[in-house]
């Protein structure tokens, strides 16, 4: 149930972005075929994009190591916010979206450090803290699939050591159907690739 509720998490991700590109790159006046075909070519083309190597992740976390910590920092004083994205946030009482602005977990102004933060970090789809890791937080930097099945890519920080390791995140997974695996990169840091 809980790689469910993740991969539904990740998925959903996914189409919200598709959706939001397909509609605003369709001209005015296109018909649904039109805005449907814009959807598939965007979908397929997200499928396509390799995800960025343990090297060029590896690199920007040692770059960037200040900018990532504030992150988690805010993060963990957030606690009751299970996943914030660029634009929605899921919080332990609530997960509906929309919702008030009053309901968010945190005010406007703190949405939009956070969202400062994943554009500089390169995390298109934000955090989450995930049901089967309750004391990690991913940071998701690419995301695949829709909700029968997808993988993503990124950071995870967690106090507690996170197992299975991989000596390579880059390595194609072959007929393994799900699964997780986590990479130190030193400290309470990882990386992490999880697919389905």
């Amino acid at each position: 149930m809980n790689k469910i509720v993740h991969t539904f998490t990740v998925a959903f991700t996914v189409a919200i972005v598709s959706c939001q590109r397909a509609y605003a790159e369709s001209p005015v006046g296109s018909s649904d075929s039109e805005r449907g075909q814009t959807f598939k070519d965007l979908v397929m083309a997200d499928l396509r994009q390799p995800f960025p190597t343990d090297a060029e992740l590896r690199e920007r976390f040692t770059q960037l190591r200040r900018d990532f910590e504030k992150l988690v920092t805010m993060a963990q004083e957030d606690n009751e916010v299970i996943r914030i994205a660029p634009d929605f946030t899921w919080t332990t009482s609530n997960m509906g979206w929309p919702r008030p602005q009053s309901e968010l977990g945190f005010t406007l102004e703190r949405w939009n450090e956070y969202r400062r933060l994943f554009q500089i970090l390169g995390l298109e789809a934000g955090i989450l803290r995930p049901w089967d890791h309750p004391n990690a937080i991913y940071l998701i930097v690419q995301t695949k699939g829709l909700s029968v099945a997808g993988s993503s890519k990124g950071y995870a920080y967690s106090e507690i050591p996170l197992e299975p390791h991989c000596e390579s995140l880059d390595q194609d997974r072959g007929s393994t159907e799900t699964g997780i695996c986590f990479k130190p990169l030193g400290g309470k840091w990882y990386l992490y690739l999880d697919w389905d």
